[in-house]
């Protein structure tokens, strides 16, 4: 099947290259925004005809999720992203999804983005501290500030997050972010983090807020709730790093 690649095509496919996998409303609310949802099956649909997409659909009223294809390999190659191409949909493409959430609240914020990496790329990026997390991202406003990114689905244990707040509290030396992030899909569990934090004496600025929130406000204009003391802010109206002032390029 031939079809005609658009430079809006392109950009599709070099995003998906970055973000692994991304649902048709993820693609829709970037690249289409005004058109239909269904016009928005239709183009994503003949994309992956012609196989420069991948894309899979659990059951028949799932949302599709969309990959690179093996012909859109060599296109986002020669936009210098190197690219896996896998045949298998990761166990945890939930929790990827909605990291990708992050990035694209990140990304579509009015704050000039200086970088975002998800834990995917952190290997490849040299990242030599023993905890990773979700996600690490920097914005100029006007000055670079730096944050830590968690994505909570609340499929895990309470323990696995409260275990990587407890390392970020000892810092990450060389990588003075101010807060970590976390993007949760439900808050039932925030007061038993706050009381372990406060338990343990832990100081680190933890700022939770509904997914929901974060995509109706956008990550910059959400209210957080900032653990442990529960009080509400934006993002950016901290101002100290916890490992130490941040630096501009």
């Amino acid at each position: 099947m031939t079809v005609h690649l658009t430079e809006r095509d392109l950009r599709l496919l070099v995003k998906c290259a970055f973000c692994r996998w991304l649902t048709t409303d993820q693609l829709k609310r970037l690249y289409f925004p005004e058109a239909t949802l269904n016009a928005v099956q239709k183009r994503l649909r003949k994309l992956a005809d012609a196989g420069y997409l991948r894309s899979y659909r659990e059951h028949p009223t799932a949302e599709s999720v969309h990959a690179v294809g093996p012909k859109g390999r060599p296109l986002v190659e020669e936009k210098g992203v190197e690219l896996l191409v896998t045949s298998e949909v990761p166990r945890q493409v939930e929790h990827l999804l909605g990291v990708n959430e992050i990035r694209l609240a990140v990304e579509q914020g009015s704050v000039p983005v200086a970088y975002f990496f998800a834990y995917w790329q952190l290997a490849d990026l040299g990242w030599r501290y023993p905890v990773i997390p979700d996600a690490v991202f920097a914005v100029r406003a006007p000055e670079r500030r730096m944050f830590l990114a968690e994505y909570d689905r609340g499929t895990e244990t309470l323990d696995k997050l409260f275990e990587k707040v407890r390392r970020y509290a000892g810092g990450l030396e060389g990588f003075p972010f101010e807060a970590v992030v976390v993007v949760t899909e439900e808050t039932r569990r925030l007061d038993l983090l706050a009381r372990e934090m406060r338990r343990e004496g832990l100081a680190v600025p933890v700022l939770v807020a509904v997914l929901e929130d974060v995509r109706q406000a956008g990550l910059f204009e959400a209210a957080f709730i900032e653990l442990p003391g529960r009080t509400t802010r934006k993002v950016l109206e901290g101002s100290d790093a916890v490992a130490g002032a941040a630096t501009e390029d």
